[in-house]
């Protein structure tokens, strides 16, 4: 402690050795080093701190000393390297209790748990032992005095091995929590092919969440001719497209080896870079699990596997009898055929009821047809006088500021009642690209407020005796999106808000980043859906009970889901009846 001038410890950094050091380590290993957090403002302490860990190692791996001179500069630290496993904390740095500070900092602002943290003090007097170890979350308490080469080194392997415990303790809590998610929706499966995909996709979660590793799940198949092969049946990764195919034309001579050795053993492999698992069932024989990923699978990660074999082979049971429930039942369907003098007169009534419904809709093909060329023809009428009037209407308001000024509202009426009606044109035309996925997304750098701005604008000249409100600072300002369609969504949106909503209470626009994500909300109070009908809410051509004497067509928010669909994103609804609705979209920015 530098800054403490005359004391008795100012010149003993560390305590003299008390015995002869036998843990240095004969080579510097090659491994990664352990960081070790040392908070101190007199840099003799880092320095002597990084030769004395300088001829140590712990499991193969070297010490590497990451210095603070002071607890602010320590935060900081902590900000960009969160991970580090071990904190060296003196007590007095830039105040008396800068280092006690520090602990809550890490304990209760951080929320880090994890970090074995041990005080260092050349004045214990400062900060007394039982009253620092039960007032503050550390997890050992040092003088400088006391602290030779040899203890400080006990000190730290100690702190690491109960760091690495507690980080082993999270991962495999973690493990078993996507065992129990990743089961509960396997068991929900029916048919084998769609359960086999599934675990797949669960299987590649539970190994490597956040990451795509290879994955492949094979079977054994008996041909026509007596010949046995064993075939891809499901796959993630680099093995996706090659489905059907047999794995002697996919794998290695020595992966497709380990495959075969593992159906004959009927018992899983574990190498360092990749797994077999095998499953078994009474009446679809077995099938085999290959995972690959460049990241060696610890033995922790065996057993979550093991655990999660003997959970899901359950699963695969169920799927087993369901299958054969089918089957049974198909069979009593069609000894009730054979024996049912009725079962012929519907068939033949189905045959004639088949080839009304064929003749139906060939006339309704050829209606859309139709209706594809009819709105073709108004967009193309309807656009050119719409744009004429839209014209005239810029002219007169250019003259009107300067002759009839009261006039300008009005034919700001006018302008927004073209573009209301320009954009219910768009809104079908998208529509119509979408239902023949016609439509291609024109990205562009755009400045999402501004965007959403324009859009609210003409509805705040349509309807002045509404308040719009909107809350945008949070929106990143340029995205790369296709502007028209987000347009089209935002226009939908705050139509419906306008529609569906008295004229009295105001519509809340509210917009945030969440990540990688933008978040914008359309809020109304208005009457609300009731929530039987919120699932089919985004349906083509569905109108909720509450559309009662409002007009539309029902493609609206169909449009909208499409639209941010076709951007990555997502868009979801949240309404309690008689209080509004929120209406979320999420893009990816």
């Amino acid at each position: 402690m530098s800054g403490m001038e005359g004391g008795p410890d100012d010149e003993l950094l560390f305590g003299p050795e008390d015995g002869a050091v036998t843990a240095v380590r004969p080579h510097r290993p090659s491994g990664l080093p352990w960081p070790i957090l040392v908070v101190d403002d007199d840099p003799q302490v880092h320095a002597m701190t990084a030769v004395l860990l300088r001829d140590f190692d712990f499991d193969g791996r070297p010490f590497e000393v990451v210095s603070a001179l002071s607890a602010e500069e320590a935060k900081a630290v902590l900000e960009l390297r969160p991970d580090l496993p071990v904190a060296l904390l003196d007590v007095v740095m830039e105040t008396e209790d800068a280092g006690l500070r520090l602990v809550r900092h890490i304990r209760e602002e951080l929320r880090n748990q994890r970090m074995r943290i041990i005080l260092r003090t050349g004045q214990p007097g400062q900060a007394p032992e039982r009253d620092v170890i039960v007032g503050y979350d550390i997890n050992d308490y040092k003088a400088k005095s006391e602290l030779t080469a040899q203890r400080l080194f006990t000190t730290l392997v100690s702190a690491l091995r109960a760091w690495r415990d507690i980080v082993t303790i999270e991962r495999n809590r973690q493990g078993l929590e996507r065992i129990l998610n990743a089961s509960a929706s396997l068991f929900e499966m029916r048919s084998m092919r769609a359960f086999v995909e599934q675990l797949v996709e669960q299987i590649a979660r539970l190994v490597d969440p956040g990451r795509s590793p290879s994955v492949l799940a094979c079977r054994p198949l008996e041909r026509g001719d007596g010949s046995r092969s064993v075939a891809l049946v499901a796959g993630l990764g680099v093995f996706a497209r090659s489905i059907g195919m047999p794995i002697a034309e996919i794998l290695p001579a020595g992966a497709a080896a380990e495959i075969e050795d593992v159906l004959l053993s009927q018992r899983n492999l574990y190498q360092d870079d990749r797994c077999v698992l095998v499953f078994r069932t009474r009446e679809h024989g077995v099938t085999v699990f290959r995972l690959e990923r460049e990241e060696p699978y610890t033995p922790d990660e065996h057993r979550l596997l093991e655990l999660f074999c003997n959970r899901v082979a359950i699963g695969f049971d169920n799927v087993c009898l369901y299958e054969e429930l089918v089957a049974l039942n198909r069979s009593l369907e069609q000894r009730v055929e054979e024996r049912t003098t009725e079962l012929a007169a519907n068939q033949k009534a189905l045959i004639l009821a088949k080839e009304r419904v064929e003749r139906a809709l060939e006339c309704e093909l050829l209606a859309h047809d139709r209706q594809r060329q009819f709105l073709g023809m108004v967009s193309h009428e309807f656009r050119t006088p719409l744009a004429i009037i839209d014209s005239a209407a810029q002219l007169l308001a250019m003259k009107a500021e300067q002759v009839e000024p009261e006039m300008l509202e009005r034919l700001a009426v006018i302008r927004g009642s073209v573009q209301r009606l320009t954009g219910l044109i768009d809104v079908h035309l998208t529509d119509e690209r979408l239902q023949s996925n016609a439509l291609v997304l024109e990205r562009a750098e755009v400045d999402l407020p501004d965007l959403i701005r324009s859009v609210v604008r003409p509805f705040c000249v349509a309807y002045p005796d509404r308040e719009f409100r909107m809350e945008l600072d949070g929106l990143p300002r340029r995205v790369e999106i296709d502007a028209h369609l987000i347009g089209l969504v935002m226009t939908n949106l705050v139509n419906n808000a306008v529609k569906y909503s008295g004229s009295d209470s105001a519509i809340l626009l509210h917009g945030d980043a969440d990540g990688a994500m933008a978040v914008i909300e359309v809020t109304d109070h208005g009457r609300g859906i009731p929530a039987p009908e919120i699932p089919h809410l985004f349906d083509r051509f569905f109108r909720g009970s509450g559309a009662s004497g409002i007009p539309g067509t029902g493609i609206g928010l169909h449009t909208v889901q499409q639209i941010v669909l076709l951007h990555g994103g997502a868009v979801a609804v949240d309404s309690e009846l008689g209080r509004g609705s929120t209406f979320r979209v999420v893009l990816p920015v």
